[in-house]
């Protein structure tokens, strides 16, 4: 019999995986991706499937550091209360930071993750264009007086 996801095990599930991915440590992300994943960053095509999305993942991480700053994450109901298996929706609001050398970006992201048996099934991230562009001049102006990192 499949064991079902609790609430605290979705949380405990995101939180892992986002600590996972601060930390560099793909291996540990990965092994908490279902092999049905999907991750859509709006305004960007979905990756789908555990191997392009790990893939994805690992390119981010040799180019850019990443950090994120978890302000709230709730944990809501199965998508689908009526059917047996459906995921659990575990939303995210948080400041990611992107970085390069000096340069570090901070800006506002809201994500829907789905955790189904413990694993994370599909990730969808919404942010705002202008906040990713206010916080590319904070990064700039961080750099250029030293005041960045």
């Amino acid at each position: 019999m499949a064991t079902t996801t609790t609430k605290l095990d979705s949380d405990v599930v995101v939180r892992t995986f986002f600590d996972a991915l601060v930390s560099g440590d793909v291996t540990t992300a990965s092994e908490l991706l279902a092999e049905d994943v999907w991750w859509a960053n709006i305004g960007l095509p979905t990756i789908r499937g555990k191997r392009d999305v790990i893939k994805a993942l690992s390119a981010l991480g040799t180019n850019v550091d990443f950090d994120a700053e978890i302000h709230h994450l709730a944990v809501g109901a199965p998508a689908d209360p009526t059917t047996p298996g459906s995921p659990t929706i575990v939303l995210t609001e948080r400041t990611d930071y992107l970085g390069i050398g000096r340069f570090r970006c901070g800006f506002w992201v809201c994500g829907r993750l789905e955790v189904r048996d413990g694993l994370v099934c599909g990730w969808q991230d919404y942010f705002s264009k202008s906040d990713m562009v206010l916080g590319a001049v904070r990064g700039l102006v961080g750099m250029v007086t030293g005041r960045g990192r």
